[in-house]
């Protein structure tokens, strides 16, 4: 990341400088060419590092255009003062000295920032250690002046390796060192495996126009026309269950979504909102909202959107953040999330986010989603957009997850959704045109595989209250079993249906009179 973000910045300078060059010389036919070669080179080195940038297509857009524009404005400025020769020459000066000691850092940090999580978070390098003896650090971390620390907290470190992960920060002079640093950490013997705490994002989203149906739902949610996904997900028969006081709960259930934050004061969310701190209640971006609203918002209550939560005793929701404002975290950040839920007694776990995989970072979120099975904990993964393998994303490819793909309105794959063909526990759920909450008492409609997982969090949340002692294998098995099928199956696994899977819930516990 550190060094796509330094070629990023340099390439753009390059440009920049060939630019200004350009405008100078462009009476001297020998020196054009050669600031014309300057200036190709300058933004192919920038076109290319700023493709491989790990960020949304919406941030990209956003730090392109930012760039585009400051750029053109600093080629009008050296245009216009070509005219006066002394001027034009500290004007070079100065914006060089500049982009050296300001703007080029303001430029990095500012697209790192598109990558930290809601605290500023340094620890490049995570680590596991066979056992927690770090005296074999030791010589290291004196040798590169490291910080160390344990990498994830949790209330029992009983039958988890995850208490052995430490976390070690490389100051900002020696980050183009990691790789060595990487290299002669996996080299002691005591190192189980060593990696860069990765970025990670949401599973990205596209705004669209709410799809509208002639569906008549049992509730008086004014939005629910624009709901079409309650319909397939047999919503009428879930309704029809409780109103005919079959659909008992024994606990309320908690739904803890992990993402950017959730607007707990949400006029279709607050009184089935429970907050875990408050650090976690508001949600500038809007992902998590939109996810909270679809899990848990307030059913029949005249206002806003319906969910799969038929009444206030069945499930609550709660919001951990380990996304920031830009919809960008770390592997560190969501497994402490995953961690921090679990001991916060959350029944049900909603990620809609994840990255690129390799073999250590899935060992490390299935050693979480372990931890959290352990203690009843049911956790729920978008698949991702990719339109590729799911087994190739994490935590989507985690054991122990049950990772949802999305259909569209036409209960075919939607064509931005991972397959989850290779997926042990895989389910389909719909994910195109979904409307549902975001910040400031607003709602919207989105693509993604984000507000799939969500309609099965919902379920599975509902389930949980009805059984609390429901198992992941338990809950998938009635998923699947009741599930429909789409236009490929082997894609997208079994369409979830509520009415279908709350009934063989209820037959295979009945009510206790």
């Amino acid at each position: 990341m550190n060094n796509l973000v330094h070629w990023y910045s340099n390439g753009f300078w390059l440009a920049s400088f060939a630019l200004i060059l350009w405008h100078y010389f462009r009476d001297r036919e020998g020196l054009i060419k050669l600031f014309q070669l300057l200036f190709v080179i300058g933004i192919s080195v920038y076109a290319i590092s700023f493709s491989f940038l790990p960020k949304s297509a919406g941030q990209k857009l956003v730090i392109l255009s930012r760039d585009l524009l400051i750029m053109g404005v600093i080629s009008l400025m050296f245009q216009f003062l070509r005219e006066f020769r002394r001027l034009y020459w500290l004007a070079v000066i100065l914006l060089y000295a500049l982009s050296r000691l300001f703007i080029g850092q303001w430029q990095r940090a500012s697209v790192h920032q598109a990558s930290l999580s809601y605290t500023e978070n340094e620890w490049e390098i995570l680590l596991e250690l066979k056992d927690k003896d770090r005296k074999i650090l030791a010589p290291i971390i004196k040798k590169y002046h490291l910080g160390i620390e344990t990498a994830f907290k949790m209330v029992d470190e009983v039958g988890t390796s995850l208490d052995n992960v430490v976390a070690l920060e490389v100051p900002e002079d020696r980050e183009n060192l990691i790789p060595a640093i990487r290299e002669e950490l996996a080299a002691l013997e005591s190192v189980t495996w060593v990696e860069e705490n990765e970025v990670v994002s949401e599973i990205p989203v596209i705004p669209i126009t709410p799809y509208k149906s002639n569906f008549k739902p049992l509730t008086n949610d004014p939005h629910t026309d624009k709901q079409w996904s309650i319909e397939l997900l047999g919503w009428n028969q879930v309704m029809s269950q409780f109103r005919e006081g079959r659909i008992i709960a024994k606990k309320k259930a908690r739904i803890f979504i992990l993402d950017t934050g959730v607007d707990g004061k949400h006029e279709d969310l607050n009184k089935n909102y429970e907050s875990v701190e408050s650090r976690f209640d508001d949600d500038p971006k809007g992902h998590g909202t939109h996810c909270a609203g679809i899990a848990a918002a307030v059913t029949n209550n005249a206002v806003g959107i319906s969910s799969l939560n038929p009444g206030p005793e069945y499930v609550s929701v709660s919001s951990i953040k380990v996304l920031g404002n830009f919809g960008m975290g770390t592997q560190r950040d969501i497994i402490n999330g995953i961690l921090k839920a679990a001991d916060q007694g959350a029944d049900v776990i909603n990620l809609s986010l994840g990255g690129r995989s390799i073999d250590s970072r899935q060992k490390a979120y299935s050693e979480a989603v372990r931890y959290a099975n352990a203690r009843g904990v049911i956790v729920v993964v978008a698949a991702g957009n990719d339109n590729s393998d799911a087994r190739g994303f994490a935590p989507a490819n985690a054991d122990g997850v049950i990772t949802v793909s999305a259909i569209d309105t036409s209960s075919n794959k939607a064509s931005f959704s991972n397959s989850v063909a290779r997926i042990k526990n895989k389910i389909a759920a719909p994910g195109v045109s979904i409307f549902s909450t975001i910040p400031n008492n607003q709602y919207a409609s989105f693509n993604g595989t984000s507000m799939a997982a969500p309609c099965v969090s919902g379920l599975v949340g509902l389930m949980k209250s009805i059984q609390p002692a429901l198992s992941t294998e338990e809950v998938y098995s009635i998923l699947a079993e009741t599930g429909s099928l789409s236009g490929d199956p082997e894609s997208t696994g079994p369409v979830i249906h509520a009415g279908r899977a709350i009934d063989r819930l209820l037959k295979l516990y009945p009510p206790e009179n």
